[in-house]
């Protein structure tokens, strides 16, 4: 009878041993509103910048087209590069805007072509500096990827990203390149930009 009472006692224990491990490894409920964080980080449409141009993702074809039609001086080209080294493509975190991860096949995304249209133009006519550059071309991205920018502070915070239904990946890692803009993709391959 003494066994019995013990193998109850231990069958009880590890009942009891494994609900505590399930609950510790379920991922905590969201402790920040998605909205309040998009509110803070990620500015509205019709935001007045530092150039003229309130944001709109219309203006993303207009920025893309200069990223072929604006060509720039060997020290022009230092500016850009200087501006936009230090920034990750949103939509393939681990190279910066300077390089597009689709490039060593022969392409472009829109995403990269209308930051780098948008830097160019602010160095070539608004001769603007590196650090209004880097600013700019920020505020433009944050503006047309948010997805990308929130789930890095929901990161930053130390919250999961899919915990809100954020992507984990960026477009591209998950085949989105051809997605329009506004549904979180890169916004095409073509000369036309899908928004």
């Amino acid at each position: 009878m003494d066994k019995t009472w013990l193998v109850v006692l231990l069958a009880l224990a590890l009942v009891m041993g494994a609900v505590v491990l399930w609950r510790a490894g379920r991922e905590p409920p969201p402790s920040v509103s998605l909205a309040d964080l998009q509110a803070q980080i990620i500015p509205a449409a019709g935001t007045p910048t530092a150039y003229g141009l309130p944001l709109s993702l219309e203006n993303a074809q207009l920025f893309a087209d200069w990223y072929y039609e604006i060509p720039l001086t060997p020290i022009e080209a230092q500016v850009l590069t200087a501006a936009l080294g230090g920034i990750p493509t949103p939509c393939c975190d681990d190279t910066r805007v300077t390089r597009c991860c689709c490039e060593e096949g022969g392409l472009i995304c829109n995403l990269v072509r209308s930051a780098r249209g948008l830097a160019a133009w602010l160095i070539r006519e608004k001769g603007f500096s590196v650090q209004e550059v880097r600013a700019s071309v920020e505020e433009w991205l944050r503006f047309a990827h948010p997805q990308y920018y929130l789930a890095q502070e929901l990161r930053r915070l130390g919250l999961d990203p899919a915990a809100y239904g954020l992507p984990t990946r960026g477009a591209c890692y998950r085949g989105w390149c051809e997605v329009p803009l506004k549904e979180g993709g890169c916004g095409g391959m073509g000369l036309r930009v899908k928004l």
